[in-house]
């Protein structure tokens, strides 16, 4: 082989690498977060003591999602709306344009069988959000699932929460991304609402 032939053939190896490049460029996207857009209106989120202590119990296990919801919904839907109040009773709403109620329709959560198997947990939570008058303008369910490795009987509690934390913020997040883009409060025109004023 010729000293050209040698040096040309060199020169295309040493390009080889180079050719996926592109290719492994584009397969590497990533998916972007969903975004939320803030609606202009009062709200207000219904929490109410039963649905704040829901726990389920499977094998031992006591999974309290209600605890956790109650603590990650109203910042997750803070970002939804103009004004969010937060409430144990709709009779305590006052005079917002919209009212939150929600619903845990399921909980899973598997058994844990021997010491660092993996447990699921699915959380499902039914909305019904109403309007000034108390009707029903829009029903959806969100979903939140998620699993982990539950360690050893040390690490079980700490991995136990972080399993029903990640689960419900998911929950919370497809909450927050359905109100955001549905169509009946993107397109519920009600009159802002007024403080009282004295005569």
């Amino acid at each position: 082989m010729s000293i050209s032939r040698r040096c040309l053939l060199l020169l295309m190896l040493s390009c080889l690498p180079l050719a996926g490049i592109p290719l492994m460029a584009q397969q590497q996207t990533t998916a972007s977060a969903p975004t939320v857009q803030k609606l202009p209106l009062t709200a207000a989120l219904v929490l109410t003591p039963e649905f704040c202590a829901t726990v389920n119990n499977k094998g031992g296990l006591k999974f309290p999602v209600g605890k956790a919801a109650c603590s990650q919904l109203p910042a997750t839907l803070n970002a939804v709306f103009t004004t969010l109040t937060r409430v144990d009773d709709s009779s305590k709403a006052g005079n917002v344009q919209v009212l939150l109620e929600p619903k845990f329709t399921d909980v899973s959560g598997t058994q844990r069988a021997f010491t660092f198997s993996k447990t699921e947990l699915v959380v499902l939570v039914e909305w019904t959000i109403r309007d000034r008058e108390g009707n029903s303008i829009w029903i959806e369910t969100a979903q939140g699932s998620g699993a982990r490795s539950m360690g050893n009987n040390i690490t079980l509690r700490k991995n136990l929460d972080r399993l029903v934390h990640e689960t419900v913020q998911q929950m919370a997040d497809e909450s927050a991304t359905k109100m955001s883009s549905a169509p009946q409060l993107l397109n519920l025109h009600v009159e802002p609402a007024k403080a009282d004023r004295n005569p």
